[in-house]
C-alpha cells in the first residue's frame, strides 16, 4: 500500500511540474534551462515526497489523540470470498503493462541497432557519421552516432551533419533514453509523453540556435518539409509536428535576462507545495500537543493530557483488551444496517485511578456508541497517571473499531484483540432445544484433546475435552476469539492452539 501511495505520490508532482512548465517556462528562450528544468523534474519528484515537515514549524491541530491501541469488535456475516483481492489485480495488472512497455521498448532497440550496423562508417572528430542507402527512414542522431540517408547526403549533408552535431555534443540522447526507461516503469503515466515531445521539442530549438544564418536555416527548414519515419529513441532531424514551433523559435526575440526570475518564483511554488503536503501528512500521522492542563467544573485539580507516566490498566493493556472481550457486543442494530468504523471514546482516569468524564469523540451510532461508552465506564480502578512522582488525572483516548468480517476471513492480529458476535437464531421461537450448532471453520479434521482450542466460558477455564455444542447458541452474548502469539502470551502453553472465551447473556 505504501508503495501505491509513492508511485501516486511521484506521478501527481511530475503533473504539477510539467503544469509549471507549461504555464511560465515554455515560452522563454533560455532553452537550455528549459532542458534542465524538464530533466531535473522527472529526477526530483523521487525526492519530494520524502520531504519532512520541520519539526519547529507549527503543528497544524489533530482531531483525536489515541492513548491506547484499537481494540477491534467484529461481527461475522457470511459472505462469499473473494478470490483475488484488489491489490493482487493491480499487481498483475501493473506487471502485465510492464512487459509489454518493456518489449516495446526492446523493439525500439532492435531496430535502432539495426539502422547503426546497415551503413558505411565514417569516423570523425566528435562523432561518428553511418551513411545508408536507404531513404526509408530520415537522418538522425543517437549518442555519438549521427545516421544520414542517402538522399540527405547527396544534397543537404552540410546543414544536416552541423545541425546533429549539437545533438551529440550536448548528449540529447542521453535525455530521450531516461524517459524512455521511466515510460516502460511508469507506462500508465500520460504526463511522460508530453516530457519527452517537450524535450524533443527544446532539442530542436538547441541545435536550430546553432545555425549561422537564420534566415537562410528557416527558408531551408521550409523546404526541407517531408514526412520521413522517424525512430522513437533518436534526436530526428525532421518532424512536421514541430516544424511551425522551431521556426517561430528562430525568429522570437531572446527572451530578457530578467526573466529568469521566473525559475525562482517555479521553484518557490514548487516546494512550497511539497511542504504542504509534508504537513497535511504531518498533520495526520503526528499527535499535536494539547494543553498540558485543563480544570474540571468544580474542582480545582488540573487534568493532564500529557503525562510523565501515563495510566495503566490492571494488567495492561492486555487485560483491558480481555475485560473488552468479556463485555463488548456488536449492537444488533449496527449489524443489520452494515455499519462499521471507529468509535473514539475519551474518559478521564482521576488521580485516584477512577472513570470519570466518559464521552465520545467520534462515533458511528446504531448503537455502537452507546454500547463502546458502556463497557468503557465499567472499567475497574486504574493506575493513575504521574506527573512529577505526584498522581494526577488524565485524559485518555480509547478506539473501538467496529467491524463486519467475511466468512473465513482472519480476523487475528497482533495488534488487536478480535471479537466475533453471532446473529441471534431467527427461527428459534419456542422453547424446546434447538437444533442449531456451533461449528469452527478452518479445521481440517475434527478436533481432538491435542488440537482442541482452551475454551473460556464466562472468565472460567472449561476442562478438556469440551464439546461446544453443549451451549444453546440462542444463549451466546459474544465470542472472543484469539490465536498465536495472542494467546499464548496471555494463556501460556495452554493457548498454542488458539482460544475462544465465550460470554453468555446471563453473565452480561
Amino acid at each position: 500500500m505504501e508503495t501505491l501511495i509513492y508511485i501516486g505520490k511521484v506521478s501527481l508532482y511530475w503533473v504539477l511540474l510539467y503544469a509549471c512548465y507549461c504555464l511560465m517556462l515554455r515560452q522563454h528562450t533560455f532553452f537550455q534551462w528549459n532542458r534542465w528544468y524538464l530533466i531535473g523534474s522527472l529526477l526530483i519528484a523521487f525526492a519530494l515526497p520524502e520531504i519532512i515537515y520541520p519539526a519547529t514549524a507549527p503543528e497544524l491541530p489533530v482531531i483525536y489523540e489515541m492513548s491506547a491501541s484499537t481494540f477491534a469488535v467484529i461481527r461475522d456475516t457470511p459472505k462469499e470470498r473473494e478470490s483475488w483481492t484488489w491489490v493482487q489485480i493491480l499487481t498483475a495488472c501493473y506487471a502485465a503493462g510492464l512487459a509489454v512497455a518493456a518489449a516495446l521498448l526492446a523493439r525500439d532497440i532492435a531496430q535502432l541497432v539495426k539502422y547503426l550496423r546497415s551503413g558505411e562508417l565514417i569516423e570523425l572528430e566528435d562523432c561518428t557519421v553511418i551513411l545508408i542507402d536507404s531513404n526509408e527512414v530520415g537522418s538522425f542522431s543517437f549518442l555519438k552516432w549521427i545516421v544520414i540517408n542517402r538522399n540527405d547526403y547527396e544534397n543537404h549533408f552540410d546543414a544536416i551533419l552541423r545541425h546533429e552535431m549539437v545533438h551529440t555534443g550536448q548528449r540529447h540522447s542521453v535525455d530521450i533514453l531516461l524517459i524512455e526507461i521511466l515510460r516502460t516503469i511508469f507506462w500508465f503515466n500520460p504526463v511522460l509523453l508530453l516530457y519527452k515531445r517537450s524535450l524533443q521539442e527544446i532539442h530542436e530549438y538547441l541545435a536550430d540556435a546553432q545555425a549561422p544564418n537564420r534566415e537562410y536555416y528557416a527558408r531551408f527548414l521550409v523546404a526541407y518539409a517531408l514526412n520521413a519515419p522517424v525512430a522513437s529513441l533518436t534526436n530526428h532531424f525532421f518532424k512536421p509536428s514541430q516544424l511551425k514551433n522551431r521556426i517561430q523559435m528562430i525568429y522570437k526575440n531572446r527572451t530578457s535576462k530578467w526573466m529568469l526570475g521566473t525559475y525562482v518564483v517555479a521553484a518557490t511554488l514548487i516546494g512550497t507545495s511539497a511542504l504542504f503536503v509534508a504537513g497535511c501528512e504531518n498533520q495526520v500521522s503526528r499527535e499535536n500537543d494539547p494543553p498540558k492542563t485543563e480544570t474540571k467544573k468544580g474542582s480545582k485539580e488540573p487534568i493532564f493530557a500529557l503525562v510523565e507516566e501515563q495510566p495503566e490498566y490492571p494488567g495492561g493493556n492486555k487485560e483491558m483488551f480481555k475485560f473488552l472481550g468479556r463485555n463488548i457486543k456488536y449492537p444488533s442494530a449496527a449489524s443489520r444496517a452494515d455499519v462499521q468504523g471507529k468509535v473514539f471514546v475519551n474518559f478521564v482516569v482521576t488521580s485516584t485511578g477512577d472513570i470519570e468524564d466518559v464521552k465520545i469523540l467520534k462515533g458511528i451510532g446504531y448503537g455502537c456508541d452507546e454500547e463502546a461508552a458502556r463497557v468503557i465506564s465499567k472499567f475497574p480502578k486504574w493506575t493513575p497517571g504521574k506527573q512529577d512522582g505526584k498522581a494526577v488525572s488524565v485524559k485518555f483516548t480509547v478506539p473501538i473499531n467496529f467491524m463486519l468480517a467475511e466468512d473465513g476471513e482472519d480476523t487475528a492480529t497482533d495488534k488487536e484483540t478480535t471479537v466475533v458476535g453471532f446473529k441471534p437464531v431467527q427461527n428459534a421461537t419456542d422453547t424446546k432445544e434447538s437444533d442449531t450448532k456451533i461449528s469452527i471453520r478452518g479445521t481440517l479434521e475434527p478436533l481432538s484433546a491435542s488440537t482442541q482450542p482452551l475454551y473460556i466460558l464466562n472468565g472460567e477455564e472449561m476442562k478438556q475435552p469440551f464439546d461446544l455444542n453443549t451451549i444453546d447458541p440462542n444463549t451466546i452474548s459474544s465470542m472472543n476469539v484469539l490465536k498465536g502469539e495472542n494467546a499464548t502470551k496471555i494463556y501460556g502453553s495452554r493457548g498454542a492452539n488458539g482460544v475462544i472465551s465465550i460470554l453468555t447473556k446471563d453473565k452480561k
